[in-house]
């Protein structure tokens, strides 16, 4: 086989990876619309799409993390939420992605996959505030920060110990490279 062909079946392949990944994320986080949260605050979730994102950040390039981040946030936005609710979503998720990604490449013994995912959301979380702070002009957001901080740290380490479970399943199995 040529390298033209092996480089269009490395390319179909890691389409193939990241549909799979982009409908596991959309299907987790809509799933996750019908799980009742114990505490009914406005922006306070599990943030189970986020164990799909980790597992992208443990074996894909950062373009392909933040697609997969883009169009999980415009499908659930879309059917759920509505558009209003994609800047929040789009934000925090980019920024959490993005940051996520950075730790686990450049400082890959610095924190466990459940510490990055806590720092992922806590990210995410300091994000959303800072775009609704910034949209509604209003400073008083800020005094709702510990509230989201706390839940961050426990939904964060929730989808990062089923993130850390489900990497090393998927290293074990050699399912993606």
């Amino acid at each position: 086989m040529g390298h033209e062909a092996l480089r269009m079946m490395d390319r179909k392949k890691k389409d193939a990876v990241r549909v799979i990944l982009i409908c596991n994320a959309i299907l987790i986080s809509l799933l996750e619309l019908v799980i009742p949260i114990p505490i009914p605050l406005p922006g306070v979730k599990l943030g189970l799409g986020n164990i799909i994102t980790l597992v992208a950040v443990a074996f894909l390039q950062i373009q392909d993390v933040l697609i997969i981040v883009v169009i999980r946030c415009i499908v659930v936005a879309l059917l759920s939420k509505g558009v209003t609710m994609l800047i929040f979503s789009l934000s925090g998720g980019l920024v959490s992605a993005a940051v996520m990604w950075l730790v686990y490449k450049y400082r890959p013994n610095l924190l466990s996959i459940k510490g990055i995912s806590v720092i992922g959301a806590v990210t995410h979380n300091i994000t959303q505030l800072g775009v609704a702070a910034l949209i509604l002009s209003e400073a008083m957001m800020v005094y709702y920060l510990p509230v989201l901080l706390i839940t961050a740290i426990v939904t964060g380490l929730i989808t990062g110990t089923i993130s850390e479970l489900t990497i090393a399943e998927v290293k074990k199995r050699h399912i993606l490279p």
